[in-house]
């Protein structure tokens, strides 16, 4: 299934990654599903749950997430996003521009930027010019909307969920990693975060996507991957995904 590029997505090892989930979720009889850190909705658009929620600090994220449940083909989107007119998208936002709807700007600033980093990467582009990158996002965002329609969107953050009102769920989470280029509107205070974890999993089932972990959370997968940090694509450096459980001993 093609998926929303978004920074941190793990399109490339959802294959992977959702099959645990789902045994998980299938082996114990899980009736609801949550992501506070829904990202691209690159893992819950796979996952097979009576009730799935999908959360994110982001307003803008899930502004466009819930108009393409509303509009699957999308139908706001330019047929092509030059330079110039992504330029002109970026300055009304950042001056506070109602020029466009926050769901076109959201569409533009995924789509249009490199990376999916909503104007924090500048505009995407390959090295050759070969490539209309802008399409080729819209047309995959065209291609995972059916899967999006029966997920719950809302804008939160995940320190507003309280553990305490959660049993017998299923949590994923994919916060952005520690040491590694913050998302724009989301910092983590980890040391709160791995407490949170820990008081969520005494009644829930609880899995974390980290590149590491306190020693009392458990790995149960990990796969190398190749971390790109420049535009140009060429140099990467090598980093395991690891996906962690909290150790109940």
């Amino acid at each position: 299934m093609a998926c929303m590029v978004y920074q941190g997505s793990k399109n490339r090892i959802a294959k992977e990654i959702v099959p645990i989930i789902q045994k998980l979720i299938n082996d114990n009889g899980i009736k609801y599903y949550y992501e506070p850190f829904v990202g691209g909705a690159n893992v819950i658009d796979k996952i097979v749950c009576e009730n799935k929620y999908g959360y994110d600090i982001n307003d803008n994220l899930i502004s466009l997430l819930k108009y393409i449940q509303s509009d699957t083909d999308i139908s706001i989107a330019p047929e092509d996003c030059p330079f110039e007119h992504y330029s002109d998208v970026r300055d009304c936002y950042n001056k506070k521009n109602d020029k466009y709807s926050k769901e076109y700007v959201s569409l533009v600033g995924y789509s249009a930027s490199y990376g999916g980093r909503f104007f924090d990467g500048g505009y995407g582009r390959d090295r050759t010019g070969s490539r209309n990158i802008y399409k080729e996002r819209v047309k995959v965002l065209k291609e995972q909307a059916p899967y999006l329609k029966d997920i719950t969107f809302d804008v939160l953050d995940y320190k507003d969920i309280d553990p305490k009102q959660y049993k017998d769920c299923l949590f994923y989470l994919d916060p952005p990693y520690k040491s590694t280029k913050e998302y724009s509107k989301q910092s983590i205070d980890y040391n709160y975060f791995y407490d949170w974890c820990r008081q969520l999993a005494e009644n829930n089932i609880v899995i974390i996507s980290e590149y590491n972990m306190p020693d009392n959370f458990e790995s149960v997968w990990e796969k190398p991957t190749k971390c790109y940090q420049k535009s140009n694509r060429t140099s990467a450096d090598t980093r395991v995904e690891k996906l962690f459980v909290v150790r109940k001993d």
